[in-house]
């Protein structure tokens, strides 16, 4: 490194530290869940429910809940599940929830 826009690059480019994911209370989760469901399945979801969501150890997506299950018609589970996607994975970078003991 010879000069400091270089340095600069260097320091730039290097990997940083992940930031940690935000605790949220389960309640808080699943209403955030219900909320999706609410306002970004158009039709899809309105007779699908998510059970609430569950501690487990954390897998290979690194988050530490899961939906056990949803009740309603197995159709409209898929079709609910697949539109929610995208909105499911964002909540489970951004939250875990509570270490159980």
């Amino acid at each position: 490194m010879t000069n400091a826009a270089e340095m600069s690059k260097q320091r730039f480019l290097r990997p940083t530290k992940r930031m940690g994911k935000t605790i949220i209370a389960k309640r808080d989760l699943d209403a955030l869940i219900r909320m999706h469901i609410a306002t970004s399945s158009a039709g899809a979801c309105a007779r699908v429910t998510p059970l609430p969501v569950v501690w487990r150890a954390r897998g290979r997506n690194d988050c530490n809940w899961a939906i056990p299950g949803w009740n309603g018609d197995a159709e409209a589970v898929r079709r609910c599940a697949d539109k929610l996607h995208h909105q499911l994975r964002g909540l489970r970078i951004l939250y875990d929830i509570p270490e159980e003991q």
